[in-house]
């Protein structure tokens, strides 16, 4: 009799624990669900629930005329090395749509970094051959981009136009570098301006 009760504790004990692990593994879920929720309202009609930022941008102009098609890899003056707006702003909980066209890697800091005091430039990841390094100060870096070299070749095969779309939780003035040395050494530097709740577009 003892056996059966024994064997019947211990049945009993591996289906409730296997009961409470998937009640508590649903729990979060459903939590996870309704913070994803609960932010995705809170912006989805808010005017500043999003911002795009061009981040670089291909030039017209040139003679003879900039032809990606037959040249995958234009030379680096065909790329304008700016952040277009230079401050983006939206409401905390809100996204920002990095859209990068060029060899560029996006690197975001923490709110209050300055990008002359706290960007250590002498940290750097080589890209491989003839391309320049990456920064890679990990010092208040919130989010990087990925590593733009598919394949270093040669030649290599570099990845020139994607999009990549942050969410910014907290209120503050983050710091957007792109992380390509020579372009900021250039000045290819902007920001985001998360507004906290009640503020408005022209809120400082």
């Amino acid at each position: 009799m003892k056996k059966k009760n024994d064997s019947d504790r211990r049945n009993f004990l591996k289906a409730s624990g296997g009961a409470l692990i998937a009640a508590g593994t649903i729990g979060l879920v459903e939590t996870d669900a309704q913070h994803h929720r609960k932010v995705a309202y809170s912006v989805a009609n808010d005017p500043l629930g999003s911002a795009t930022v061009s981040f670089g941008g291909w030039m017209s102009g040139f003679t003879p005329p900039l032809d990606r098609f037959t040249a995958p890899l234009p030379p680096p003056p065909a790329n304008h090395h700016e952040l277009i707006p230079n401050v983006a702003k939206i409401k905390a909980g809100g996204y920002v749509n990095f859209i990068i066209s060029g060899l560029h890697v996006v690197a975001i800091y923490d709110n209050g970094t300055n990008p002359s005091r706290d960007i250590d430039k002498t940290i750097l990841t080589p890209l491989g051959g003839p391309l320049p390094p990456v920064i890679s100060d990990p010092n208040r870096r919130i989010y990087r981009g990925p590593n733009p070299v598919i394949s270093p070749g040669p030649p290599p095969v570099i990845n020139l136009d994607r999009v990549e779309v942050v969410h910014f939780d907290t209120p503050g003035t983050y710091l957007v570098i792109c992380a390509v040395l020579p372009h900021f050494n250039e000045g290819m530097f902007g920001y985001v301006k998360v507004l906290a709740n009640g503020e408005g577009a022209t809120g400082q």
